[in-house]
């Protein structure tokens, strides 16, 4: 997806999830800096054939969003990797949640640790954002505000303990104020 195509589609989501109607032309037109429409006919069509909007031609402020939700292309099922400088885009999901669209991540796995929990490498997660944790559940940690991992976590007195597959990972223990629950697992997809 091109930087300017990504720029409209963040805008048409936000607009649409604030307004609950899609922006006219002219709005758009405008949050892109453009001096004419035509470019904005373009950005629409390329996301519609892309599969992230669909629009009735024949009515106004008609762009619908599609089910997606955005996909990073790394969590580490391992060591925590630094995810801040990872593109993102977007994975439709809508066969694959049924929650709130609105509170999930996808993110495609990376490393070994979590194998005995049948997630592996290249598979895709779905996260959805959640700040408390159930210690059966499997959760997207951050680490010092910058680090992600996909871990089971065990709190204990002030600390925070991450722990994967034990054949391939030594649970970490962490002061509490250092890690930060992103969500917990609800999905995994799996291509063959």
């Amino acid at each position: 997806m091109t930087k300017n195509a990504k720029k409209l589609l963040e805008f048409l989501r936000k607009y649409i999830e604030k307004n609950k109607i899609s922006p006219n032309y002219e709005e758009m037109k405008e949050h892109m800096g453009l001096k004419s429409k035509s470019s904005i006919y373009q950005y629409l069509e390329y996301l519609e054939e892309l599969g992230h909007i669909k629009k009735d031609k024949l009515k106004s402020r008609s762009i619908e969003l599609n089910s997606v939700i955005p996909f990073y292309n790394e969590i580490s099922a391992g060591k925590p990797i630094d995810v801040l400088n990872d593109q993102i885009e977007y994975i439709d999901v809508n066969n694959f949640i049924k929650s709130d669209k609105a509170n999930c991540i996808a993110c495609k796995v990376h490393g070994n640790s979590m194998e005995s929990y049948g997630i592996f490498e290249d598979d895709i997660i779905i996260v959805e954002r959640v700040t408390n944790y159930n210690s059966n559940d499997i959760h997207a940690v951050q680490i010092d505000d910058s680090e992600i991992t996909l871990k089971k976590i065990k709190l204990i007195k002030d600390e925070v303990e991450i722990f994967g597959d034990h054949k391939n990972f030594s649970s970490v223990r962490y002061k509490k104020d250092r890690v930060k629950i992103l969500g917990k697992m609800i999905n995994l997809v799996r291509k063959y």
